[in-house]
């Protein structure tokens, strides 16, 4: 199912109280209306320029109760249009939207490419207060950051569209990148929901985790690999 909601604050709300609720879902996912707005420019997909709220429902049976629910919740948050594809190629061009985000992202403008994409994730009561986080900080930093995600088990991602050839846009970028991995982490959150520390992340590792447990995953990876030829530079900070 599509949902279509006046603001990004009650779509991620919605979410929220959704899944909070025990609705059964298979997928719920979330698009800003600037990835609405990205995404109808790359593949002519008709979408709302709305902040949007994709919906998959799964079960054996009981689903049409499920969906009752779950419009019931929608409706709280004011929701516009919530309109429902019992399979068929309703349904794919549905998810295929979703699909083409980050082509969506790396087409927009060719002077613009996406800068430090990011894939916090925190727990579900404390996902709208981080889009909405996202979204203050883009005002603030004078940047399009389209954000989507998978709402769902609160992962979002975020990336500032910039001219990486401009240094006062990199820097802008990167500042709005590191404060919401700050704010993720104090939610009780993560700094990667699904690509992993690596060399754009690490330097959180022990903000998440804490000096003790980095010293002891840094033991047992010296221990298994005492002479560091297993992807140096990709996880500890002192290795970079």
């Amino acid at each position: 199912g599509r949902a279509v909601f006046p603001t990004l604050d009650d779509a991620a709300a919605a979410i929220g109280d959704a899944v909070g609720a025990g609705v059964d879902v298979a997928k719920i996912e979330l698009l800003d209306e600037t990835t609405a707005r990205l995404v109808n420019a790359y593949s002519d997909t008709g979408l709302p320029d709305k902040p949007l709220v994709f919906v998959e429902f799964h079960a054996d049976h009981g689903v049409d109760e499920e969906v009752a629910f779950c419009r019931t919740i929608f409706e709280s948050h004011g929701v516009e249009a919530f309109e429902i594809e019992k399979r068929g190629s309703g349904m794919a061009d549905l998810w295929q939207a979703r699909k083409d985000m980050a082509y969506a992202m790396e087409s927009w403008d060719p002077a613009l490419a996406p800068n430090h994409p990011g894939d916090v994730t925190v727990p579900i009561s404390k996902f709208p207060d981080v889009v909405r986080y996202v979204k203050e900080l883009a005002a603030e930093y004078d940047l399009l950051v389209p954000c989507y995600g998978h709402a769902g088990d609160g992962n979002l991602h975020y990336s500032a569209l910039v001219d990486n050839d401009d240094p006062a846009s990199v820097e802008r970028a990167e500042a709005l990148y590191r404060r919401v991995v700050e704010r993720a982490i104090e939610a009780g959150g993560t700094a990667t929901g699904e690509h992993g520390i690596g060399m754009g992340k690490r330097e959180y590792l022990v903000l998440e985790h804490g000096e003790a447990s980095v010293r002891a995953m840094r033991a047992i990876k010296d221990a298994l690999d005492p002479n560091g030829t297993l992807n140096p530079g990709k996880i500890f900070p002192d290795e970079a």
